[in-house]
């Protein structure tokens, strides 16, 4: 597990963008872009024989039949994949048929429980680039309002982090670290120094991935600055407090800190 952090933002831990497989890349208006980030393809391996005729549909640009038969197949109660109803929803938009794109809207809407927001984005941007622009906003309005769950867990690992960045400063104080104020360059108080080294970047990180991971899990940082001398110190003290490795690589070299010790033999 690698954390990237720079030299005083708080670490994030990037997950691989989800996409819908490859073939066909859209293109948004530059005002609502989901330009590169939503790719579909057709299956076809499709069992129902009226998903492959929508499909053939599309390509044709029978955008009007491919709508009716898919509104049949819902009426129907068959399953419509997300990927056959995006391909729609392009051929809607090569037509530039703003009532075909509000059909498909609604489609999109019965067929499936949970919309990804990339989804929603290219629909909004194919309203504005057709000129329905109050579609567009009322889509986006409706985004807006939704219950903001990952921002909450966002906020929520954020303030667990700076809790696990103190609970090491007190427990590696515990064990004979002295903060090394001499690599803080402000013009404040000694405690104030104490408090801004305590919040360096690594620290952080690897707070954060201490809280993220299950024991003994080594603990990756990447940083592309170089590691003052006090976080060198400190996480020395950590690596012993918790007992993980933790390779820190600045810009220099690798740091592989093991039960107090560090492998360039505090020469850096």
């Amino acid at each position: 597990m690698i954390f990237s952090t720079a030299s005083t933002r708080f670490p994030k831990f990037l997950h691989p963008n989800h996409q819908i497989s490859n073939r066909k890349h859209f293109s948004a208006s530059p005002n609502i872009s989901v330009r590169n980030s939503l790719q579909i393809t057709t299956d076809s391996k499709s069992a129902n024989p009226q998903i492959h005729e929508i499909e053939r549909l599309c390509t044709q640009s029978n955008t009007n039949f491919a709508i009716q038969l898919a509104e049949k197949m819902l009426k129907e109660g068959s399953e419509i994949q997300l990927q056959t109803l995006i391909l729609l929803l392009q051929s809607c938009m090569e037509s530039r048929s703003l009532a075909s794109v509000r059909k498909t809207h609604q489609l999109i809407i019965k067929s499936q429980p949970k919309i990804n927001p990339l989804i929603l984005n290219y629909i909004a941007s194919i309203y504005y680039k057709l000129g329905g622009k109050a579609n567009a906003r009322q889509l986006l309005d409706k985004m807006s309002q939704r219950p903001r769950t990952h921002k909450i867990n966002q906020n929520t690992k954020q303030k667990e982090t700076y809790e696990k960045v103190r609970e090491l400063h007190d427990q590696i104080r515990a064990i004979g670290y002295v903060p090394d104020t001499k690599y803080v360059f402000h013009d404040i108080d000694e405690k104030s120094k104490e408090q801004a080294l305590m919040y360096h970047s690594e620290r952080l990180a690897i707070a954060f991935g201490l809280i993220s991971t299950s024991t003994g899990t080594t603990l990756r940082i990447m940083k592309n600055l170089r590691i003052c001398g006090d976080c060198h110190n400190a996480v020395k003290f950590i690596s012993k407090v918790v007992g993980r490795e933790i390779i820190v690589r600045d810009n220099k070299r690798f740091h592989h800190f093991n039960d107090g010790v560090c492998s360039c033999g505090d020469y850096w």
